[in-house]
């Protein structure tokens, strides 16, 4: 079977890397600081975290710079980071002195903005381990502010963003790429090909090899523009300051969020862009968009969607009387910042009471009307060392009982306290002695 060009024509080499070349530089830097031994002035770094669109080369320079540094390379994503086992597994090889081989390894956390909210591995203990780490450590993500869940790592690391490859320095590659392969070509076409990547390399060398064996101007038009979707605040800039309908209806079609959540966006952003009279009528025409969303709701009739998307977009975009000069960052929708909070509340009270349903045998639903009680109980030092125990209450969850922040000094003390409690209940059982937890 052939081999694709992503993989074919993956960088061997620092050389054969293309664009953002400051960030290789300081990697390199980086990666040498580790690579020197103590007493010749080396020190452990700070874990790099790359960040940017896909396609353009994040994975790719950590797997280059293991290469080039002779370091054994160990590789996770967002979906192997959802349990204790794999914590752990990062946790041996991240505080590991050296490998198998007896060099430095390279642990990549890649994607690790794809981590959900009931992953149990969770961004706490991937901070505790990479504050603690022996060895190198690069995280990537595509959106490092889009969740708040991962603001942890961000503080916890050095931030690299890299930036879209300008298409010149693509389309010089895809040139050298056509002549090794044969492959006869327009330079237009190969120009054109650069551009609508959208600063993509990985998309760009499919779309090469999709071509081969002749790239033309006309067929490169005719092959499907890859639609590239937009992070939000510069869809949000363009429908508040966008001039035409075109315009604004081409960056709607582009946002990388559903419809329904760029609407609560538009709808929270609307009295902070502009001033009280075009705010009136931009809320104006959003209401007549509500009005068909109604519609599309009681009579299940999804063509009204033509009328309430460009209401809530393109209607509230033109309603306005004047351009706004001045800066005023767009803030997240408020709504959505408290059905956030109050889901993971509600999260939080099922997994309390299925802990406590699970060992007084009750119900989950009938163990959520006693938390009152248990959080009655948890405050009384008679018994809050005992239960921590029993119930085997996480830092999280005993903070949410006690009505404390996680990293409260109460917190804390039990959870120690319930640790050495289990190490005497164990030593009982191993003497034949009987436990009296609650005695």
């Amino acid at each position: 079977m052939a081999q694709l060009f992503t993989e074919k024509y993956f960088p061997k080499d620092f050389e054969e890397f293309i664009g953002n070349i400051e960030i290789v530089q300081r990697a390199i830097v980086w990666a040498n600081e580790w690579k020197e031994d103590k007493l010749q002035g080396g020190k452990h770094q700070k874990p790099l975290f790359f960040y940017g669109s896909p396609g353009i080369g994040k994975t790719a320079l950590a797997y280059v710079l293991a290469k080039q540094m002779g370091w054994q390379l160990f590789e996770m994503n967002a979906s192997d980071l959802r349990d204790k086992e794999s914590i752990e597994k990062i946790a041996g090889a991240a505080t590991s002195n050296s490998s198998l081989f007896g060099g430095k390894r390279l642990i990549l956390l890649d994607e690790v903005d794809g981590l959900q909210a009931q992953d149990r591995g969770g961004v706490g203990a991937i901070v505790s381990i990479i504050k603690e780490a022996n060895n190198p450590v690069i995280l990537t993500a595509n959106d490092i502010y889009a969740d708040k869940k991962i603001a942890p790592l961000r503080t916890a690391t050095e931030l690299l963003e890299f930036k879209k490859i300008n298409y010149l320095s693509i389309a010089k590659r895809l040139r050298e790429i056509c002549a090794l392969e044969n492959i006869v070509y327009e330079d237009e076409a190969i120009k054109e090909l650069a551009k609508n990547c959208s600063g993509d390399f990985r998309s760009a060398l499919l779309d090469t090899a999709s071509l081969s064996p002749k790239i033309t101007l006309d067929n490169v038009r005719a092959l499907s523009f890859r639609e590239r979707k937009e992070k939000i605040f510069p869809v949000m800039a363009k429908i508040f300051k966008g001039h035409s309908l075109k315009e604004i209806r081409a960056v709607v079609d582009s946002a990388d969020v559903s419809y329904e959540t760029l609407s609560l966006w538009v709808e929270e952003n609307i009295p902070r862009q502009y001033d009280s009279l075009d705010a009136a009528n931009a809320f104006d025409t959003f209401s007549r968009s509500d009005v068909f969303n109604g519609r599309i709701m009681n009579r299940q009739h999804w063509g009204f969607l033509k009328y309430s998307i460009p209401l809530s977009t393109v209607g509230v975009s033109l309603s306005r009387r004047k351009d706004y000069a001045f800066f005023q960052p767009f803030a997240f929708p408020s709504i959505l910042s408290s059905l956030s909070a109050s889901s993971s509340k509600r999260e939080m009270r099922k997994n309390i009471a299925s802990k406590i349903g699970g060992k007084i045998h009750c119900s989950r639903k009938d163990a959520i009307k006693e938390l009152p009680f248990f959080s009655m109980l948890m405050n009384n030092e008679r018994y809050s060392k005992s239960f921590t125990y029993y119930f085997d209450f996480e830092e999280s969850e005993l903070a949410f009982l006690l009505g404390k922040k996680s990293d409260d000094k109460k917190v804390e003390a039990l959870l120690k306290e319930s640790k050495e409690l289990r190490k005497e209940v164990i030593s009982a059982k191993l003497h034949g002695k009987q436990s009296t937890l609650f005695g």
